[in-house]
């Protein structure tokens, strides 16, 4: 079983001795006495078989070697600093951790900036983000949280982003010079990109065809397309810059050319979350409920 041959408080009063720039003055900032302090260095450097610092007139300086160690010091003493603040987070009640489950479909700016808003609060707690094509409300834990475009019949949820999703192709794809608009049976006949599981029925043209291509990511469907292997729908904040460069371009189907779904966020039960998840919870709600937060 490995022992450590420092502590510590060595470790404390050698950063401290940096930080101040000197013995006298980290004794000072301590309440130590000042040979304590030298002691301590002392038996480290001794312990370590290294220097860590060297004297000049009344300033301890840093060794090459010692601000290496120092580096990893600062690690430690915030490690240390972690877990007292982790043990005291639990006495209080104060989740370790939290799932967040979001949807490929939703915006990430709002959420985002709900998440920087969330951190400097957090006490250490982590955020567990989960993507996921299809947010099963069912499978939620109490704690968790959801982003999503699926509102079971017996929730409420609060409404988060309208998502526009458009039929898209590749420049070169047959179907992107078609100056008619494009009729259900004309685009039966060509090969559909989507996620497998599907996003939502409403989006699929051909809600029974099964010979369309799958893609469980989003990259995968983007390359196809690409590659001029087929027609999707898409999240317009996905692909603004490719309708900018014309890389990729916007189908003119003849039932209309873009389909709208909402996103809302749920909890399996918000009177049963901690006080991590409640803040997280707030700080989501602030920055959505925001009207000029798009």
């Amino acid at each position: 079983m490995f022992r450590p041959k420092s502590t510590f408080e060595q470790w404390r009063i050698f950063q401290a001795v940096v930080d101040c720039g000197g013995y006298a003055q980290a004794a000072e900032a301590l309440n130590k006495s000042q040979s304590s302090l030298n002691h301590a260095v002392a038996k480290l450097q001794q312990s370590l078989g290294v220097a860590l610092l060297e004297v000049r007139g009344r300033k301890a300086v840093l060794t090459p070697a010692g601000e290496i160690f120092l580096k990893r010091a600062r690690q430690l003493s915030q490690q240390v600093e972690e877990l007292e603040n982790l043990a005291n987070n639990l006495e209080r009640q104060w989740e370790p951790q939290i799932n967040l489950y979001v949807s490929v479909l939703q915006p990430r700016e709002r959420l985002y900036r709900a998440l920087a808003n969330f951190y400097p609060r957090s006490r250490g707690c982590r955020i567990n983000l989960h993507e996921r094509i299809h947010c099963h409300f069912n499978a939620l834990q109490v704690g968790d949280l959801m982003l999503s475009e699926h509102l079971p019949l017996d929730r409420t949820g609060l409404p988060l982003d309208e998502v526009c999703l458009l039929p898209l192709c590749a420049a070169t794809y047959p179907l992107a010079n078609q100056a008619e608009p494009i009729t259900s049976e004309q685009l039966g006949s060509h090969n559909q990109i989507s996620l497998h599981p599907p996003i939502h029925r409403s989006v699929d043209w051909n809600d029974a065809d099964d010979t369309g291509w799958k893609a469980t990511h989003y990259h995968e469907v983007f390359t196809m397309l690409r590659l001029g292997l087929g027609y999707a729908w898409l999240p317009r904040h996905l692909v603004r810059d490719e309708l900018a460069d014309g890389s990729l371009v916007q189908l003119n189907l003849e039932g209309g050319s873009e389909r709208y779904l909402y996103t809302y966020l749920l909890t399996p039960s918000a009177d049963a979350l901690g006080p991590a998840a409640e803040l997280l919870l707030r700080c989501l709600r602030n920055e959505y409920q925001d009207g000029n937060g798009k």
